[in-house]
């Protein structure tokens, strides 16, 4: 199972606003540039992470003085990493010509003196720089982490910017290839789907739907997913009492203090918990089939309730070269005994499989495409192909909507 690595305390800042008058009064904090903050060494079980098998590295620091007397401010956290710890030419995937680049900066900020690293995108950054020839063995090599803070005014022009000390640990890589980049998928847990609160997969966590002609960041994978389905509605209570539907959604690190939530028991609403207190269970506002779409780039969500054509099929089929284009029933994301439009579907094939989505005993409903691994089925269209490996195969009866996400 992958782990996260741990770290022996966790700071964690208040964020408050600054607030401003036209008469300065003597017990008001005054603005000041600040020269240096502290990150915390890394506390790593054996002294090495080794990123194939890892989910992600969490890191913490202080707070930097921007005010005096000293006042929470809230900055905008950059992570940089490097192979080599100098520092001196930032890694641009926009330029021509990166020779010589020895740090990069991760995409992904922070407003809390705390973040989680995904493993994938620390593997990604040091090919970036290192240039890995593709073999399967790597020895451990040296990490270097810092981190910029700096404050945003209202046009998110940075000032102030500061880095903190430079910390060092052992990881082991592994070659990326680099390509356009993987949409980033986000999962759904709780009540809604069976009491479904883990990170397996299938299991214990579903996949949202990426969204049919979406164009995904190439870059960073970040864009628009989906999902639609029947939600029940309910009053969600601090003891679990009426909470038969509440939901969360998490990323794919499954770090708990980043994820959508609720925001405080209002229906409907879904807000970001970026390393904050918790808002909760995401709950409907009544029962009904609801759109969620989220935009991963700018971690937002919202909640609508759909007014389109809805028509119950029955349970959906898997049929294809794997079972002699015989029925293979899909299982529901809803929990058991309620209305259900979401299916999904493990498959672990040795071989390039083709098949298509139906309905039960008659082909008189069938959904097929040509793209993978999204895509909008229509019916009667052509075969999914489906390369050997183990997926997670998604389907939405209402749309035709449909997900593959590797496993």
């Amino acid at each position: 199972m992958n782990k996260i690595f741990s770290y022996a305390m966790v700071l964690f800042a208040s964020v408050v606003a600054l607030t401003s008058c036209e008469k300065d009064i003597d017990s008001n904090p005054t603005l000041v540039e600040p020269t240096s903050f502290v990150l915390n060494e890394v506390a790593v079980g054996n002294g090495t992470v080794d990123l194939a098998k890892s989910s992600g590295i969490e890191l913490t620091w202080s707070q930097p003085q921007y005010t005096e007397p000293n006042a929470p401010v809230v900055a905008t956290y950059t992570i940089e990493l490097s192979a080599t710890g100098t520092f001196y030419k930032q890694y641009s995937d926009a330029a021509d010509d990166n020779t010589g680049a020895d740090f990069i900066a991760l995409d992904e900020t922070s407003i809390v003196c705390t973040t989680a690293i995904n493993a994938a995108e620390v593997a990604k950054a040091l090919q970036k720089l290192c240039n890995y020839p593709e073999y399967d063995f790597f020895l451990p090599s040296q990490l270097y982490i810092r981190v910029k803070a700096a404050v945003q005014n209202a046009s998110f022009e940075s000032y102030y910017g500061v880095y903190s000390n430079t910390i060092s640990m052992w990881v082991v890589p592994y070659y990326v290839e680099l390509k356009d980049a993987t949409p980033i998928m986000w999962y759904l847990v709780g009540n809604m789907f069976g009491g479904k609160w883990g990170s397996e997969i299938g299991a214990t966590a579903l996949p949202m739907f990426m969204k049919a002609g979406f164009e995904y960041d190439k870059k960073t994978g970040t864009g628009e997913i989906e999902y639609l389905n029947w939600f029940g509605s309910g009053t969600y209570k601090d003891n679990g009492e009426n909470d038969d539907w509440g939901f969360k959604i998490q990323p794919a690190t499954f770090n708990w203090d980043w994820g959508m939530t609720g925001n405080s028991g209002v229906p409907g609403e879904i807000i970001y918990r970026n390393g904050g207190s918790d808002g909760g269970h995401i709950m409907a506002p009544e029962d009904g089939v609801y759109m969620i779409t989220m935009n991963t780039a700018k971690n937002s969500a919202t909640m609508v309730k759909y007014d389109g054509d809805v028509k119950d099929y029955g349970i959906i089929q898997l049929a294809g070269s794997f079972n002699d284009w015989n029925d293979t029933p899909m299982l529901p994301y809803n929990k058991d005994g309620v209305e259900n439009h979401a299916w999904y579907y493990i498959m672990e094939n040795a071989e390039a499989i083709e098949f298509k989505f139906k309905i039960e005993g008659s082909w008189d409903s069938n959904w097929g495409s040509n793209t993978f691994p999204s895509g909008m089925a229509t019916n009667n269209g052509p075969n999914i192909v489906l390369e050997a490996g183990k997926w997670c195969i998604s389907f939405n009866d209402i749309t035709g909507a449909y997900s593959i996400v590797a496993l």
